[in-house]
Protein backbone atom coordinates (compact mmCIF):
# COMPACT_ATOMS: atom_id res chain seq x y z
CA UNK A 1 0.00 0.00 0.00
CA UNK A 2 2.93 2.38 0.91
CA UNK A 3 4.50 2.03 -2.98
CA UNK A 4 1.35 2.63 -4.35
CA UNK A 5 1.01 5.96 -2.27
CA UNK A 6 4.22 7.15 -3.06
CA UNK A 7 3.97 6.44 -6.47
CA UNK A 8 0.91 8.53 -6.62
CA UNK A 9 2.94 11.53 -4.94
CA UNK A 10 5.68 11.20 -7.43
CA UNK A 11 3.58 11.40 -9.97
CA UNK A 12 1.73 14.10 -8.98
CA UNK A 13 5.24 15.66 -8.03
CA UNK A 14 5.77 15.58 -11.91
CA UNK A 15 2.67 17.05 -13.18
CA UNK A 16 2.82 19.89 -10.90
CA UNK A 17 6.69 20.70 -11.81
CA UNK A 18 5.21 20.60 -15.81
CA UNK A 19 3.58 23.93 -15.21
CA UNK A 20 6.14 26.09 -17.08
CA UNK A 21 7.17 23.44 -20.12
CA UNK A 22 5.71 25.40 -22.53
CA UNK A 23 7.96 28.86 -21.69
CA UNK A 24 9.86 31.05 -23.67
CA UNK A 25 12.73 33.72 -22.86
CA UNK A 26 10.92 37.28 -23.84
CA UNK A 27 14.32 38.44 -24.99
CA UNK A 28 14.25 36.06 -28.17
CA UNK A 29 10.38 36.65 -28.86
CA UNK A 30 9.37 39.81 -31.10
CA UNK A 31 6.93 40.99 -29.75
CA UNK A 32 3.76 41.76 -32.79
CA UNK A 33 1.52 44.43 -31.99
CA UNK A 34 -0.07 44.70 -36.03
CA UNK A 35 0.12 43.97 -38.96
CA UNK A 36 -1.06 45.76 -42.22
CA UNK A 37 -1.90 43.44 -45.70
CA UNK A 38 -1.65 45.67 -49.03
CA UNK A 39 -1.51 44.41 -52.60
CA UNK A 40 2.10 43.11 -53.48
CA UNK A 41 4.26 43.69 -56.18
CA UNK A 42 5.36 40.78 -57.95
CA UNK A 43 8.75 40.36 -59.61
CA UNK A 44 8.65 37.03 -60.81
CA UNK A 45 6.93 34.82 -63.03
CA UNK A 46 6.00 32.64 -59.69
CA UNK A 47 3.34 34.78 -58.94
CA UNK A 48 0.99 37.20 -60.27
CA UNK A 49 0.09 40.26 -58.65
CA UNK A 50 -3.15 39.21 -57.76
CA UNK A 51 -1.24 36.10 -55.75
CA UNK A 52 0.65 38.75 -53.69
CA UNK A 53 0.19 40.56 -50.54
CA UNK A 54 2.68 43.20 -49.16
CA UNK A 55 3.03 42.37 -45.04
CA UNK A 56 3.73 44.98 -42.29
CA UNK A 57 4.51 43.59 -38.76
CA UNK A 58 4.97 45.93 -36.52
CA UNK A 59 6.98 44.70 -33.66
CA UNK A 60 7.78 45.74 -30.57
CA UNK A 61 11.91 47.43 -30.80
CA UNK A 62 13.53 46.45 -27.31
CA UNK A 63 15.78 48.73 -28.01
CA UNK A 64 13.32 51.61 -27.58
CA UNK A 65 11.63 53.18 -24.78
CA UNK A 66 9.45 50.23 -24.10
CA UNK A 67 8.33 51.25 -20.32
CA UNK A 68 6.56 54.11 -21.46
CA UNK A 69 5.63 52.94 -24.72
CA UNK A 70 6.23 56.51 -25.88
CA UNK A 71 9.27 58.33 -27.59
CA UNK A 72 10.47 61.04 -28.88
CA UNK A 73 13.70 61.80 -31.55
CA UNK A 74 14.49 58.53 -33.00
CA UNK A 75 13.87 56.23 -30.40
CA UNK A 76 10.87 54.70 -31.58
CA UNK A 77 9.67 52.13 -29.60
CA UNK A 78 8.52 49.74 -32.61
CA UNK A 79 10.25 48.37 -36.00
CA UNK A 80 7.86 47.77 -39.11
CA UNK A 81 9.05 44.94 -41.07
CA UNK A 82 7.58 44.43 -44.57
CA UNK A 83 7.68 41.21 -46.71
CA UNK A 84 5.86 40.30 -49.39
CA UNK A 85 4.38 36.33 -49.64
CA UNK A 86 1.22 34.61 -51.10
CA UNK A 87 0.39 33.68 -47.58
CA UNK A 88 0.48 35.60 -44.27
CA UNK A 89 2.71 32.47 -43.44
CA UNK A 90 4.57 32.65 -45.91
CA UNK A 91 5.58 36.21 -44.74
CA UNK A 92 6.08 35.40 -41.59
CA UNK A 93 8.50 32.98 -42.52
CA UNK A 94 10.26 35.17 -44.58
CA UNK A 95 10.69 37.80 -41.21
CA UNK A 96 12.84 34.91 -39.94
CA UNK A 97 15.44 35.44 -42.67
CA UNK A 98 15.96 38.89 -41.22
CA UNK A 99 15.46 38.92 -37.61
CA UNK A 100 17.08 36.66 -34.73
CA UNK A 101 13.96 36.31 -32.55
CA UNK A 102 10.90 34.80 -33.43
CA UNK A 103 7.19 36.27 -34.19
CA UNK A 104 5.02 36.04 -31.33
CA UNK A 105 1.09 37.21 -31.78
CA UNK A 106 0.12 37.04 -27.69
CA UNK A 107 0.09 40.93 -27.73
CA UNK A 108 -1.11 41.43 -31.10
CA UNK A 109 -3.57 44.79 -31.69
CA UNK A 110 -4.58 45.46 -34.95
CA UNK A 111 -4.80 43.93 -38.48
CA UNK A 112 -5.35 46.75 -40.89
CA UNK A 113 -6.40 45.81 -44.31
CA UNK A 114 -5.79 48.15 -47.28
CA UNK A 115 -9.35 48.53 -49.63
CA UNK A 116 -7.73 47.33 -52.65
CA UNK A 117 -7.17 43.98 -51.15
CA UNK A 118 -10.21 43.99 -48.92
CA UNK A 119 -12.44 44.57 -52.21
CA UNK A 120 -10.42 42.05 -54.44
CA UNK A 121 -10.01 38.85 -51.42
CA UNK A 122 -12.53 37.66 -49.32
CA UNK A 123 -11.89 38.44 -45.26
CA UNK A 124 -12.00 34.47 -44.22
CA UNK A 125 -8.87 34.25 -46.59
CA UNK A 126 -7.10 37.17 -45.03
CA UNK A 127 -7.64 36.55 -41.43
CA UNK A 128 -7.59 32.77 -41.77
CA UNK A 129 -4.02 32.78 -40.47
CA UNK A 130 -4.86 34.12 -37.16
CA UNK A 131 -8.10 32.60 -36.79
CA UNK A 132 -6.21 29.27 -36.97
CA UNK A 133 -3.44 30.61 -34.99
CA UNK A 134 -3.40 29.81 -31.45
CA UNK A 135 -1.23 32.51 -30.08
CA UNK A 136 -3.32 34.99 -31.83
CA UNK A 137 -5.27 37.05 -29.30
CA UNK A 138 -9.06 36.94 -30.72
CA UNK A 139 -9.64 40.74 -29.01
CA UNK A 140 -7.30 42.05 -31.95
CA UNK A 141 -9.10 44.70 -33.77
CA UNK A 142 -9.98 44.71 -37.56
CA UNK A 143 -10.19 47.80 -39.61
CA UNK A 144 -9.86 48.67 -43.29
CA UNK A 145 -8.14 52.09 -45.03
CA UNK A 146 -8.55 53.60 -48.02
CA UNK A 147 -4.98 53.91 -48.48
CA UNK A 148 -1.91 52.05 -47.83
CA UNK A 149 -1.85 50.16 -44.30
CA UNK A 150 2.11 50.50 -44.47
CA UNK A 151 1.67 54.33 -44.35
CA UNK A 152 -0.92 53.92 -40.99
CA UNK A 153 1.56 51.94 -39.47
CA UNK A 154 4.43 54.01 -39.86
CA UNK A 155 2.83 56.84 -38.30
CA UNK A 156 4.12 59.33 -35.75
CA UNK A 157 1.67 58.87 -32.71
CA UNK A 158 2.50 59.28 -28.82
CA UNK A 159 2.82 55.75 -28.48
CA UNK A 160 3.03 52.89 -30.67
CA UNK A 161 0.55 53.22 -33.77
CA UNK A 162 -1.12 49.96 -33.41
CA UNK A 163 -1.93 50.40 -29.68
CA UNK A 164 -2.70 53.93 -30.12
CA UNK A 165 -5.07 53.16 -33.08
CA UNK A 166 -7.16 50.39 -30.72
CA UNK A 167 -7.32 52.98 -27.53
CA UNK A 168 -8.90 55.35 -30.17
CA UNK A 169 -11.32 53.15 -31.20
CA UNK A 170 -12.63 52.95 -27.86
CA UNK A 171 -14.53 56.25 -27.77
CA UNK A 172 -17.24 54.95 -28.86
CA UNK A 173 -19.35 55.48 -25.98
CA UNK A 174 -18.25 59.24 -26.72
CA UNK A 175 -18.78 59.60 -29.99
CA UNK A 176 -21.28 58.52 -32.92
CA UNK A 177 -18.89 58.90 -35.86
CA UNK A 178 -17.05 55.26 -34.43
CA UNK A 179 -18.81 51.66 -35.19
CA UNK A 180 -18.35 49.06 -32.29
CA UNK A 181 -14.92 47.48 -32.83
CA UNK A 182 -15.04 44.33 -34.64
CA UNK A 183 -12.64 41.98 -33.00
CA UNK A 184 -11.18 38.97 -35.10
CA UNK A 185 -13.67 36.65 -32.65
CA UNK A 186 -16.86 38.98 -33.53
CA UNK A 187 -15.83 38.98 -37.42
CA UNK A 188 -15.37 35.01 -36.99
CA UNK A 189 -18.55 34.79 -35.98
CA UNK A 190 -20.23 37.03 -38.17
CA UNK A 191 -18.42 35.37 -41.39
CA UNK A 192 -20.00 31.93 -40.35
CA UNK A 193 -23.66 33.62 -40.36
CA UNK A 194 -22.62 35.03 -43.78
CA UNK A 195 -23.85 38.27 -42.55
CA UNK A 196 -23.13 41.69 -43.80
CA UNK A 197 -21.07 44.53 -41.50
CA UNK A 198 -18.94 47.18 -41.21
CA UNK A 199 -15.00 47.68 -40.66
CA UNK A 200 -13.75 50.49 -39.14
CA UNK A 201 -12.31 53.00 -41.74
CA UNK A 202 -9.03 54.53 -40.77
CA UNK A 203 -7.00 57.28 -43.10
CA UNK A 204 -4.18 59.49 -42.38
CA UNK A 205 -4.38 62.62 -42.83
CA UNK A 206 -1.21 65.18 -42.57
CA UNK A 207 0.74 62.19 -41.05
CA UNK A 208 -2.11 62.19 -38.34
CA UNK A 209 -4.60 59.05 -38.03
CA UNK A 210 -8.17 59.58 -37.78
CA UNK A 211 -11.11 57.24 -37.84
CA UNK A 212 -13.88 57.89 -39.90
CA UNK A 213 -16.62 56.40 -41.68
CA UNK A 214 -16.93 52.67 -42.58
CA UNK A 215 -16.34 49.94 -45.05
CA UNK A 216 -18.82 47.87 -45.92
CA UNK A 217 -18.68 44.33 -46.06
CA UNK A 218 -21.02 41.74 -48.30
CA UNK A 219 -21.89 39.18 -46.14
CA UNK A 220 -22.22 36.64 -48.96
CA UNK A 221 -19.02 37.60 -50.61
CA UNK A 222 -16.91 38.57 -47.66
CA UNK A 223 -15.60 41.35 -49.65
CA UNK A 224 -15.74 45.09 -49.54
CA UNK A 225 -18.64 46.32 -51.61
CA UNK A 226 -18.04 50.40 -50.71
CA UNK A 227 -17.82 53.19 -47.81
CA UNK A 228 -20.09 54.86 -45.87
CA UNK A 229 -18.66 58.24 -44.85
CA UNK A 230 -19.16 59.94 -41.67
CA UNK A 231 -22.39 61.20 -41.55
CA UNK A 232 -23.78 58.01 -43.63
CA UNK A 233 -22.08 56.37 -40.52
CA UNK A 234 -23.86 58.44 -37.66
CA UNK A 235 -27.19 57.70 -39.52
CA UNK A 236 -26.67 54.27 -39.31
CA UNK A 237 -25.71 54.32 -35.10
CA UNK A 238 -29.49 56.01 -34.79
CA UNK A 239 -31.03 53.51 -36.09
CA UNK A 240 -29.02 50.95 -34.37
CA UNK A 241 -28.32 52.97 -30.79
CA UNK A 242 -25.03 51.19 -30.12
CA UNK A 243 -23.43 54.46 -28.74
CA UNK A 244 -25.30 57.57 -26.41
CA UNK A 245 -22.26 59.31 -27.29
CA UNK A 246 -22.44 62.03 -29.70
CA UNK A 247 -23.64 65.36 -30.40
CA UNK A 248 -26.10 67.41 -32.96
CA UNK A 249 -24.96 70.59 -34.26
CA UNK A 250 -28.07 73.07 -35.70
CA UNK A 251 -28.38 76.39 -36.42
CA UNK A 252 -30.76 79.47 -34.88
CA UNK A 253 -33.38 80.40 -37.11
CA UNK A 254 -32.43 84.05 -37.73
CA UNK A 255 -28.49 84.54 -36.49
CA UNK A 256 -28.07 81.26 -37.68
CA UNK A 257 -25.41 80.76 -35.05
CA UNK A 258 -24.71 76.95 -33.87
CA UNK A 259 -26.58 75.64 -31.01
CA UNK A 260 -24.48 72.46 -29.79
CA UNK A 261 -26.55 69.42 -28.58
CA UNK A 262 -25.05 66.45 -26.30
CA UNK A 263 -26.22 63.10 -26.19
CA UNK A 264 -26.93 61.32 -22.78
CA UNK A 265 -29.23 58.39 -23.72
CA UNK A 266 -30.23 56.74 -27.80
CA UNK A 267 -32.55 54.43 -27.44
CA UNK A 268 -33.98 52.36 -30.56
CA UNK A 269 -36.75 49.79 -30.88
CA UNK A 270 -36.74 47.78 -34.41
CA UNK A 271 -39.99 45.91 -35.06
CA UNK A 272 -40.60 44.09 -38.13
CA UNK A 273 -43.94 43.82 -39.45
CA UNK A 274 -44.64 40.70 -42.00
CA UNK A 275 -48.50 41.65 -44.29
CA UNK A 276 -48.95 39.42 -47.22
CA UNK A 277 -45.71 38.15 -47.72
CA UNK A 278 -44.03 41.60 -47.67
CA UNK A 279 -41.57 42.17 -45.07
CA UNK A 280 -41.09 45.60 -43.66
CA UNK A 281 -40.03 47.60 -40.36
CA UNK A 282 -41.01 50.09 -37.54
CA UNK A 283 -37.91 52.06 -35.64
CA UNK A 284 -38.86 54.06 -32.99
CA UNK A 285 -35.92 56.05 -31.91
CA UNK A 286 -35.90 58.05 -28.76
CA UNK A 287 -33.02 60.29 -27.78
CA UNK A 288 -32.39 62.72 -24.74
CA UNK A 289 -29.49 65.27 -24.13
CA UNK A 290 -29.10 68.63 -23.15
CA UNK A 291 -27.90 71.92 -24.76
CA UNK A 292 -24.05 72.13 -24.28
CA UNK A 293 -22.77 74.69 -26.52
CA UNK A 294 -24.76 78.00 -27.59
CA UNK A 295 -22.92 81.03 -29.96
CA UNK A 296 -26.20 83.05 -30.11
CA UNK A 297 -26.44 85.79 -27.71
CA UNK A 298 -30.38 84.86 -26.85
CA UNK A 299 -32.31 85.07 -23.86
CA UNK A 300 -35.34 83.41 -25.51
CA UNK A 301 -34.02 79.80 -25.01
CA UNK A 302 -36.10 78.85 -22.14
CA UNK A 303 -39.62 79.71 -22.73
CA UNK A 304 -41.23 76.44 -23.92
CA UNK A 305 -42.34 76.99 -27.36
CA UNK A 306 -38.39 77.30 -27.96
CA UNK A 307 -37.35 74.25 -26.63
CA UNK A 308 -40.13 72.70 -28.61
CA UNK A 309 -38.43 74.37 -32.02
CA UNK A 310 -35.27 73.06 -31.08
CA UNK A 311 -36.20 69.56 -30.33
CA UNK A 312 -38.19 69.75 -33.77
CA UNK A 313 -35.23 71.13 -35.72
CA UNK A 314 -32.70 68.56 -33.95
CA UNK A 315 -35.75 65.57 -34.76
CA UNK A 316 -35.43 66.89 -38.71
CA UNK A 317 -31.19 67.07 -38.66
CA UNK A 318 -31.52 63.31 -37.60
CA UNK A 319 -34.44 62.32 -39.97
CA UNK A 320 -31.95 63.85 -42.75
CA UNK A 321 -29.06 61.79 -41.79
CA UNK A 322 -31.54 58.45 -41.40
CA UNK A 323 -32.52 58.92 -44.54
CA UNK A 324 -29.50 58.94 -46.42
CA UNK A 325 -28.01 55.93 -44.77
CA UNK A 326 -30.76 53.89 -45.81
CA UNK A 327 -30.19 55.45 -49.22
CA UNK A 328 -26.87 54.37 -49.31
CA UNK A 329 -27.62 51.01 -48.23
CA UNK A 330 -30.36 49.84 -49.35
CA UNK A 331 -30.72 51.68 -53.03
CA UNK A 332 -26.82 51.80 -53.55
CA UNK A 333 -24.89 48.71 -51.68
CA UNK A 334 -28.01 46.63 -51.12
CA UNK A 335 -26.67 45.51 -47.69
CA UNK A 336 -28.02 44.80 -44.23
CA UNK A 337 -25.35 46.24 -42.09
CA UNK A 338 -28.04 47.37 -39.54
CA UNK A 339 -28.63 43.46 -38.73
CA UNK A 340 -32.43 43.62 -39.35
CA UNK A 341 -32.39 40.23 -39.98
CA UNK A 342 -31.63 39.02 -36.42
CA UNK A 343 -35.48 40.80 -35.46
CA UNK A 344 -36.71 38.70 -38.72
CA UNK A 345 -34.74 35.44 -37.75
CA UNK A 346 -36.18 35.68 -33.89
CA UNK A 347 -39.93 37.21 -34.91
CA UNK A 348 -40.87 35.57 -38.49
CA UNK A 349 -38.65 32.45 -38.20
CA UNK A 350 -40.74 31.00 -41.52
CA UNK A 351 -40.66 33.78 -43.89
CA UNK A 352 -36.41 33.89 -42.64
CA UNK A 353 -35.95 30.17 -43.72
CA UNK A 354 -37.24 30.96 -47.00
CA UNK A 355 -35.57 34.55 -47.35
CA UNK A 356 -32.35 33.95 -45.87
CA UNK A 357 -30.03 33.00 -48.63
CA UNK A 358 -31.08 36.46 -50.48
CA UNK A 359 -31.14 38.26 -47.45
CA UNK A 360 -29.36 41.11 -48.72
CA UNK A 361 -31.30 41.42 -51.85
CA UNK A 362 -34.55 41.23 -49.66
CA UNK A 363 -33.24 44.05 -47.23
CA UNK A 364 -32.81 46.58 -49.78
CA UNK A 365 -36.54 46.30 -51.17
CA UNK A 366 -37.99 46.68 -47.41
CA UNK A 367 -39.83 49.54 -46.79
CA UNK A 368 -38.15 51.24 -43.32
CA UNK A 369 -40.18 53.55 -41.59
CA UNK A 370 -38.65 55.15 -38.73
CA UNK A 371 -39.98 57.79 -35.95
CA UNK A 372 -37.76 59.83 -33.96
CA UNK A 373 -38.58 61.58 -30.18
CA UNK A 374 -35.79 63.83 -29.12
CA UNK A 375 -36.24 65.55 -25.61
CA UNK A 376 -33.67 68.24 -23.86
CA UNK A 377 -33.32 67.28 -20.70
CA UNK A 378 -31.58 70.30 -19.59
CA UNK A 379 -30.39 73.45 -21.36
CA UNK A 380 -26.69 73.08 -18.75
CA UNK A 381 -25.78 76.94 -19.53
CA UNK A 382 -25.84 79.32 -16.79
CA UNK A 383 -29.13 80.63 -17.38
CA UNK A 384 -32.17 80.71 -15.37
CA UNK A 385 -34.33 77.19 -16.79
Amino acid sequence: MKNVTYLFIFLLTVLMLTGCWSSKDIEKLDLLLGVGIDEGQSNSHEYSKEDLMNVTFQLVNVSGNQSSKTYSGNAKPFVNVNETGESLLEAAREVLLKRKNTLNGQHQRLVVLSSKVAQKRNMRELLDFFIRDPEARMSCLIMVTGGLSRDIMDTETDEIPSVHIKEVSDHIEKSNKLIEPMTLSKINATMEAKSSFLLQNIEKRNNEIILTGAAVIKGDTITQVGFLNEEELVGINWLTALTDGGIVKIKEEGSNKTITYELETVDSKVKPLLKNGQISFQVDTKVSGHITELLAETDELTKEENIKDLERQIEEKIKEQIKNSLEKIQQDLKVDVLEFHDYVRIQHPDYWKSHKDDWDNTFSQANIDYQVDVQISSLNMNINE
